[in-house]
């Protein structure tokens, strides 16, 4: 019977499935293989590091030994007595600064001192005074109501003689033959006091104004002022013992045509010395344009007519005359007290031969300038770089009195000018002969030019004959 429905296909099992059945067989049957046990292994050593093996380590603290008791009567059990680690040892006394004086609580009459170390050398002693006054209305109108009372007290030195000289330098009575006899001969100079005064009469002058007190070293720069006629010879000497301090003065466009810009544009640089001789060659003086300069400002400035004579003087001096190099030339300078008083055989002159004793060393010079009348004890860089390399303009070759100025007067060349190296080694060993002559211990150090002489102008062609 036909309803009108189409027939059903028969129900068949596709290729596909029977193989996903195989499959799903095989993979149940694995499980009863050592396989899957160890593919589970393999992907837990993926997933999980190897656990750390951490190594123990063990510090052991090893006691350090005690120091041993000491075996005193503490610590033995028959004293009956507890030891004590304290009574073993002792520590160093503590030393404290003392507490400053306590400031009174209330005003009072009464006085009190104070010490003060000043720049120079120069030590303070101080005391205030509060005495009973009035009322404030009218002490204030008293000039001794606030008074500062100054005062100094110095020691007066007196000139050394030849046994207190050995205290500054010991290697005297070696170095000269005589010095025995010449310290008998000698006389303390009619300067020795004139040049204390002139000190005394300076603090007094600037006793009221501490900053411009003479210092310590200044005030006692000189040991001793002797005036020596050698027994024999009759030869005269001034004998200054003294410190050395260091002048950097001096001009000669012959012999040094250039100079350094420092010194050049210094103000306070001296062109001059008092030892001079007319110039030598048409070279102007390294110096001369910048006084010349100095000059012209001054005029302009319409400054004093003091400081315009002055500039003028240095430089129509500068125009005529040369001087010593401090830097290349060894001299001394003395006070200009030395020229005051009479006429005296033992004055000296620029240009006199000297000797400067430190220690054994014994050095040629020249007397090449003079100084304050307050001050002895000064030689060029030159000499004191000979007595000490570390020398400068800013640093004295020694500080104590140990250097003696062995002065000849009268002993100067005939005619002015620089200086003959041979001639001032010669000469001077010479008159030392005059004097006894050097000691065995003594070393005399030669000194040498240290510039090139300029050459001599060249002599006029001889007009022609007819």
């Amino acid at each position: 019977m036909n309803t009108g429905e189409s027939p059903k296909p028969a129900k068949t099992f596709h290729p596909f499935r029977w193989c996903l059945l195989g499959v799903l067989a095989a993979g149940a049957g694995s499980l009863y293989t050592p396989y899957p046990a160890r593919l589970v292994e393999a992907v837990r050593a993926l997933v999980q590091p190897e656990p750390c093996v951490v190594e123990k380590v063990v510090v052991k603290y090893v006691q350090p030994p005690l120091p041993p008791v000491p075996d005193t009567p503490a610590a033995t059990a028959d004293s009956g007595k507890p030891w004590h680690p304290q009574d073993s040892f002792s520590m160093p006394e503590v030393v404290l600064p003392p507490f400053p004086p306590a400031l009174p609580e209330q005003a009072m009459d009464g006085s009190f001192s104070h010490f003060t170390k000043l720049g120079g050398g120069i030590n303070m002693s101080s005391r205030v005074k509060f005495q009973p006054g009035t009322t404030a209305a009218q002490d204030r109108k008293k000039k001794d109501a606030y008074l500062v009372e100054l005062g100094m007290s110095l020691y007066q030195p007196h000139a050394a003689n030849g046994q207190e000289l050995l205290l500054a330098n010991p290697k005297l009575s070696k170095v000269l033959a005589k010095y025995t006899e010449l310290m008998e001969a000698a006389q303390v100079s009619h300067w020795y006091a004139p040049l204390y005064l002139h000190k005394q009469n300076e603090i007094r002058k600037n006793a009221g104004t501490l900053s411009k007190l003479m210092d310590r070293h200044n005030f006692y720069d000189t040991d001793t002022m002797l005036e020596i006629a050698a027994p024999g010879s009759g030869r005269k000497v001034l004998w200054i013992q003294a410190d050395m301090d260091v002048v950097s003065d001096g001009s000669d466009g012959d012999r040094l045509p250039t100079m350094p810009d420092k010194v050049v544009k210094s103000d306070h640089y001296q062109p001059s010395t008092s030892y001079r001789w007319k110039k030598r060659t048409k070279t102007p003086n390294p110096l001369l344009k910048a006084w010349q300069e100095r000059l012209e400002k001054r005029v302009k400035a319409k400054a004093s007519a003091a400081s315009i004579a002055s500039a003028r003087s240095v430089v129509n001096d500068l125009l005529t005359y040369s001087y010593l190099l401090a830097e290349y030339d060894p001299f001394i300078v003395v006070p200009l007290t030395l020229n005051e008083g009479k006429a005296s055989a033992y004055r000296p002159q620029p240009g006199d031969y000297a000797v400067v004793v430190v220690g054994d060393r014994v050095f040629p010079a020249i007397v090449g300038d003079f100084g304050p009348k307050t001050k002895t004890g000064e030689a060029s860089l030159r000499l004191a770089k000979a007595v000490n390399p570390a020398a400068t303009p800013y640093s004295r070759p020694l500080s104590d009195l140990s250097a003696s100025y062995i002065i000849f007067p009268g002993s100067k060349e005939a005619q002015n000018g620089p200086i003959d190296y041979a001639r001032l080694n010669s000469r001077c060993m010479e008159l030392l002969d005059e004097i006894g002559g050097l000691g065995p211990a003594a070393r005399f150090v030669q000194m040498d030019d240290l510039l090139p002489q300029p050459a001599p102008a060249p002599a006029p062609a001889p007009a022609p004959a007819g």
